[in-house]
């Protein structure tokens, strides 16, 4: 009587169909940011942090927060955290301070989901970061510049409704770190180049009108150390602007962007 009563259960067993697999189930593998977020902030909390301004889109959380002298940026997606920024850092001695941009935020590939603007404050500027995160959880720095810009390179304006932004760079080559200029660039489909439409004219004949005028000044003081740094800031102003040097190798592909 066991061995029937074995043998029906194997048999029932055998029969029953294998349960397939909801190919939807693979969607759902990740964390939810909005929860994962949540449990951040409480442990920030527990160790005195002050939470400040957060962002919540569909598929990613990002805030900031400080402590006294100490602050960072999160940005948590649907693989949990993805992005920690801390300030001070010994690897970015220049950094003072972290927090998020201002809205509005820019949208760079206009899928209705608005990217993140991380604001580092350093000791007279500030510079910005534009920060993508993609539907899969991933994220990317949407500019970079590039070196034969200039160095120290610092994002001061990114523009909300059209890719393009306003970089500082320091004069290369020049003795002090000081002789910075601003030069405007745009993106286009597979690259950042320097802006050189009529839009931004106003930016390079602004930039080099105002240098130009320092000079006089300095010249008539006889401050020989502005005098030097602004005629090296007028000429690699005008080196950009007219040598044309290499562009920004990006992501994207298509028409020139927007």
């Amino acid at each position: 009587m066991r061995r029937l009563i074995l043998a029906f259960a194997c048999l029932v067993a055998c029969g029953r169909p294998k349960t397939v697999q909801d190919p939807l189930d693979y969607l759902r593998v990740g964390v939810d940011p909005s929860k994962e977020a949540d449990a951040v902030i409480h442990d920030l909390r527990a160790q005195g942090f002050e939470i400040g301004r957060r962002i919540d889109e569909a598929d990613f959380v990002a805030f900031d927060a400080v402590h006294g002298s100490d602050s960072t940026v999160r940005v948590l997606t649907v693989r949990g955290p993805t992005l920690s920024i801390y300030a001070p850092d010994v690897r970015r001695p220049e950094r003072m301070s972290v927090e998020l941009g201002p809205d509005p935020r820019p949208d760079f590939d206009r899928d209705g989901r608005r990217d993140v603007v991380v604001a580092f404050r350093e000791r007279d500027r500030r510079c910005l970061a534009w920060i993508q995160v993609d539907r899969d959880g991933f994220i990317s720095e949407v500019f970079r510049p590039r070196s034969s810009w200039g160095d120290s390179p610092c994002v001061i304006e990114i523009d909300p409704s059209w890719p393009r932004l306003l970089l500082e760079v320091s004069v290369p080559d020049y003795p002090s770190p000081d002789a910075r200029v601003r030069i405007p660039v745009k993106a286009t489909a597979r690259s950042w180049v320097l802006d050189e439409t009529a839009f931004a004219a106003a930016t390079w004949e602004r930039e080099v009108a105002q240098r130009k005028q320092a000079i006089e000044v300095a010249e008539a003081k006889g401050d020989v150390p502005t005098t030097r740094r602004l005629q090296a800031e007028v000429a690699w102003l005008e080196q950009l602007r007219n040598g044309k040097p290499p562009v920004l190798e990006g992501e994207g592909d298509g028409e020139e962007a927007r």
